[in-house]
């Protein structure tokens, strides 16, 4: 049975992005295998690995006004939806350059490596899927952001160690601060929209 999958502008583009992100993350990890065992935690370009996470996501996003321009510009909880699902992808990226900052760590490894394809796959799903999922899209930030507080401030099982604050860890967790708040924005949105009565249907009588 052939399936329902076809080639628009949308998908392209969406492949195009998500594969510049994925080029950047592996030369990332290409130059951290090749450097120095000594080399220090973080040690990526943080320049770098936010342009190739973001100039990818302009691709995903090019696409998408190309297709449905109208409905960024007429839908608020469509663009907010939209721009919820970039930061999605947007941090997910960021985890897999973690994952390349703990090397040798495999208990941060699987952690990161998780979190980021998790993250990646539902900021692709997000535009099609329901609002009834969007409290449990709330939960993954807020678990995240909780998990850097914590490690930062004791040490937990396994990873047996206070973690650092580093300047790319502090960007991840402003991606994820404003997901949640723009979550929680789209869902007082959404719950506005379903509560606004439907207009009355004009009577037979009335049209006389």
């Amino acid at each position: 049975m052939r399936g329902t999958f076809r080639w628009t502008t949308e998908s392209v583009f969406l492949v195009s992005g998500l594969l510049i992100i994925l080029l950047g993350w592996v030369s990332d990890l290409l130059g951290a295998l090749s450097a120095d065992a000594s080399a220090s935690h973080g040690s990526g370009d943080i320049i770098d690995r936010i342009w190739f996470t973001f100039f990818g996501l302009l691709f995903v996003a090019g696409g998408v006004v190309y297709e449905q321009h109208w409905k960024f510009l007429n839908d608020a909880v469509f663009t907010e939806r939209y721009l919820i699902s970039y930061l999605f992808v947007a941090d997910g990226a960021f985890h897999l350059y973690a994952l390349t900052d703990h090397l040798g760590e495999d208990f941060a490894v699987a952690f990161f490596g998780v979190f980021a394809v998790l993250q990646i796959a539902l900021g692709i799903m997000i535009p099609h899927i329901g609002p009834r999922w969007d409290p449990y899209l709330l939960a993954i930030p807020l678990v995240l952001i909780a998990a850097y507080v914590l490690t930062r401030m004791v040490s937990i099982w396994p990873i047996n160690t206070i973690e650092e604050v580093e300047v790319f860890g502090i960007v991840s967790k402003l991606t994820e601060g404003l997901t949640a708040l723009m979550l929680i924005v789209m869902m007082r949105e959404s719950r506005r929209l379903r509560a606004v009565p439907a207009a009355p249907a004009t009577s037979a009588a009335e049209t006389r």
